[in-house]
Formats: structure tokens, C-alpha cells, sequence
């Protein structure tokens, strides 16, 4: 087995389906203004893989996994009351709820002998995209062989797309106007609790391949990327995937050949390059958005205008379009 069948092509998979299973519940956190939730949910992980550990005894994916979930969802939740009670912003209310659950779980870290999770600070921000790899066995196949964090990665984003189309009418109700969805019930509570769920496994599944930085990243980039030449939700959520995906693979090949490229020492980490390349995506995508629409306004203008000249100077010609007395046929 060469070297990308092993090595590069499994990296590769895990960052494209964290990018379907972030990026399409990303656009309907960046329709309703609630990006952040994603910083909250990828913030309040720790407590929950502390946890997960402790009930547990054991560093089992699994069970760091469903730690992770459940408390990333019940930060979401506690936001929600946190907002209702107090009045305040949500903004406001999942700055202070991620806060508390990140220190939470850095005290249960120190104080309850979890040091052996063996959480790196380094691996927590940028993930280990680089250490999923494929070990090739004679009696399995490549399939076969693949890291269990892959096989959850598809399973969320199998998730988000079903989620997505399954209550897309009712999603885009609450995303434009919540209060009609509210009053009518054409949009069930129900809908938003299932999109939360899926957001929360999406960015839970991807926390431990690509790190916090990329799933916020994968979260808001994508969506954000799109919106400029999107005219409808589902256009842009399909823009989002098919142009931040090949960002995604020229980020990672860029990271991994950065000696010779940026003429780096060693190759740089593949999700702070991926984070770095969606990043500056966004602001190049509305500058070219821009320049586009004045160009496509220029030309509009430019043949009113010689439209416009070619009547007045065949009027010009003709007489009887200065006869005021003329009568129209």
C-alpha cells in the first residue's frame, strides 16, 4: 500500500466529512445569527470527555464520545434558560455557559485524578488530523482498516444531510421568520431540538479529529464563503460544500508539503492550515462577489446608455419625430 492510500487519503476523508457534517448544519447556524453556538458546544466537550472518562474507566472513543455529546448539549440547553431567566442576549448567555463548562472541565481535570485522559492542549485546538492513517493488514481490506474516527465522522455527517433534508421546509420557516413559525406551528419545536442534536454530534465527532479552531472553522467559513452568490437556502448550502471542499484538500496538501512550498523545517499542522485557507476564503469571496456585480452593473449601465444614444440619434433622423402635431397612428 503506497503512501497516500495509507497515509494522505484517509486524512483527507476525515477532513471532508467533518467538512458535510459541519458545513450543512453551519449555514443554518449562520442563517439565524447563532455561529457561536459552535465555539460553546466545542468548548463545553472537555467537561464532558473528563467525565466520560471517570463514569467509565476506560479512554474508550465511545465513551468519550457520548460524554462529549451530552455535555455539549446540555450547554445548549442551560444557554437557552440562562436566556429566558435573565433576559439577556444568546450571545451573551453562550459566552457565559461555555466559559463555566471549559472551566469545569479543567478542574475536573486537576482535581479528580483524570491527568491520565491524556488531553494535549496542542491536540484539543488543532486535533490529530495527521495521525489518522491506515495500517495495511494482508488479510483486510483498505475498508476495513479504516480508524473508528472516520466511521463516525460519516455517521454525523449522514446525520446533518438527512436532518437537512428531511426538515428543510421547517428549518427555513425558523430561520427567517421565527415568529410566524412560532404562532402558525408550521415549524415545530421538535425540528429545532433535532437540528441542535445533529449540530452537536457533527461538531462532538469532529472535536477529535480536527481540533476546536477547524470545526468553527467548518462551522461559519462555508456558509459564509457562499452567501455572496447564493439566491436560495439550497443553493446555498450545496455552494458552501462544492467550493470549500476543494479548499479543504489544496489546504492539506499545502500544510503537508509546506517544506517545500514555505520552505518550513518540518510540515506545518494540516487543521490550522485548513482553518487559515477557509478564513481568508470569506473575505476573497465577497471581494470577487463585489468586483463581479460592478463589472455586470458597468455593462448593464454601458448598453442602457448606447440603447438609449441609438434611439435619440434615429430620431434625430427622422422628421416626423419632431412634428408635435403629428398624430399616432
Amino acid at each position: 500500500m503506497n503512501a497516500f492510500l495509507s497515509i494522505d487519503l484517509p486524512a483527507v476523508l476525515a477532513a471532508t466529512l467533518a467538512l458535510v457534517a459541519c458545513g450543512t448544519l453551519g449555514n443554518w447556524l449562520v442563517l439565524r445569527k447563532e455561529a457561536l453556538a459552535a465555539d460553546a458546544i466545542a468548548h463545553a466537550v472537555l467537561p464532558g470527555l473528563v467525565a466520560g472518562y471517570l463514569v467509565t474507566g476506560t479512554r474508550s472513543p465511545w465513551a468519550m464520545l457520548g460524554g462529549a455529546a451530552c455535555a455539549g448539549l446540555a450547554a445548549i440547553l442551560l444557554a437557552r434558560v440562562v436566556t429566558r431567566a435573565t433576559k439577556t442576549g444568546a450571545s451573551t448567555a453562550l459566552g457565559i455557559v461555555f466559559t463555566a463548562f471549559f472551566a469545569l472541565g479543567v478542574l475536573l481535570l486537576e482535581t479528580q485524578g483524570a491527568r491520565q485522559v491524556d488531553l494535549d492542549p496542542s491536540c484539543v485546538l488543532f486535533g490529530s488530523l495527521e495521525t489518522i492513517f491506515v495500517a495495511s493488514r494482508a488479510d483486510a481490506s483498505w475498508f476495513a482498516t479504516l480508524p473508528t474516527s472516520i466511521w463516525t465522522l460519516a455517521a454525523a455527517a449522514s446525520i446533518a444531510v438527512a436532518t437537512t433534508v428531511l426538515t428543510f421546509k421547517e428549518l427555513s420557516i425558523r430561520a427567517f421568520d421565527p415568529a410566524f413559525s412560532k404562532v402558525s406551528g408550521a415549524s415545530p419545536r421538535w425540528t429545532d431540538d433535532l437540528r441542535l442534536i445533529a449540530t452537536t454530534f457533527a461538531i462532538v465527532a469532529a472535536f477529535e479529529a480536527v481540533g476546536s479552531v477547524l470545526v468553527i472553522a467548518l462551522v461559519a467559513c462555508p456558509a459564509l464563503i457562499a452567501a455572496p452568490f447564493a439566491r436560495s437556502v439550497r443553493g446555498q448550502i450545496v455552494t458552501s460544500l462544492l467550493v470549500s471542499l476543494p479548499i479543504v484538500i489544496v489546504a492539506y496538501f499545502a500544510a503537508a508539503q509546506a517544506e517545500r512550498i514555505f520552505h518550513a523545517p518540518h510540515a506545518l499542522n494540516a487543521s490550522g492550515m485548513i482553518a487559515a485557507f477557509l478564513a481568508a476564503a470569506v473575505p476573497i469571496a465577497h471581494l470577487v462577489h463585489r468586483v463581479v456585480s460592478r463589472d455586470n452593473g458597468g455593462n448593464m449601465g454601458g448598453n442602457m446608455g448606447g440603447n438609449m444614444g441609438r434611439n435619440m440619434r434615429e430620431n434625430a433622423r427622422d422628421p416626423k419625430s419632431h412634428d408635435l402635431n403629428r398624430r399616432p397612428a
